[in-house]
């Protein structure tokens, strides 16, 4: 089979879902350069400070726009938190989406998947952080969004589990809460980075989380497959982070 035949790719975002908060400025490129800047500093501020502790006007004093600047682009500090969480969402998304995943094989595509969000997950550790931490504060509509951008990330690997156990090659297993298990596998990375590392450092913890993975999943743990296999895995997975990392 072609090489490019053997592999795909699985966005795991919503990206049509835009960003609801109001501006009065006409110019898109005029938002999107305050809002980038906006992003910068706010984050920053929260991963610091934490949102309730750091006020509009500690946000501004970064900037290089007044607070009446700020205001014709965000209405509120929630505003704020919630394009903090979206730029964070779509660069998960926009890395996860590069990982080339091989329709001839659910349970290298579950590898390959696993390995890369767990690289991701590493990289925006204190954002991950954050958001678990913040993302209740904002306001229903926004809240449901961002969660929204979550949930397709499990629905990322729903997708690989559910053609696993089509293909005879995964147990019968709820699909949808394998895929939640498997990103919360992965968010340990971020949410307990300290007590993960003084055990093993990143590599060993995926692994040890993919050999727990498939022990749980495979229809015959014993015959899962090596050499030649594990060798592609690991050289996609290399490509991927060096991708992320240039970043």
């Amino acid at each position: 089979m072609p090489a490019k035949a053997a592999t795909r790719k699985l966005s795991p975002a919503r990206r049509e879902r835009p960003a609801r908060v109001p501006t009065t400025i006409k110019s898109p490129e005029r938002v999107a350069r305050r809002r980038a800047e906006l992003i910068d500093v706010a984050t920053r501020m929260f991963l610091e400070r934490g949102f309730h502790n750091t006020s509009v006007r500690d946000i501004v004093r970064a900037c290089t726009f007044n607070v009446a600047s700020l205001y014709m682009y965000v209405s509120c500090k929630e505003d704020i938190l919630y394009l903090v969480a979206q730029d964070l969402m779509n660069s998960i998304a926009e890395r996860l989406a590069e990982a080339e995943l091989d329709p001839a094989s659910p349970e290298r595509s579950l590898e390959i998947g696993f390995t890369s969000y767990c690289q991701i997950a590493y990289k925006f550790r204190r954002q991950i952080r954050l958001l678990y931490r913040e993302v209740g504060f904002l306001p229903p509509e926004p809240r449901a969004n961002v969660i929204a951008t979550v949930s397709s990330v499990i629905s990322y690997f729903e997708a690989i589990v559910a053609e696993g156990i089509e293909a005879g090659v995964f147990r019968k297993v709820p699909p949808r809460l394998a895929g939640l298990d498997v990103m919360f596998i992965s968010h340990m990375i971020a949410l307990h980075t300290r007590e993960v590392r003084n055990l093993v450092n990143l590599d060993d913890f995926i692994k040890y989380q993919l050999d727990s993975i498939f022990a749980g999943l495979l229809v015959n743990p014993e015959k899962r497959r090596s050499g030649g296999t594990r060798k592609r895995m690991v050289a996609s997975a290399v490509r991927v982070a060096k991708r992320t990392r240039a970043r």
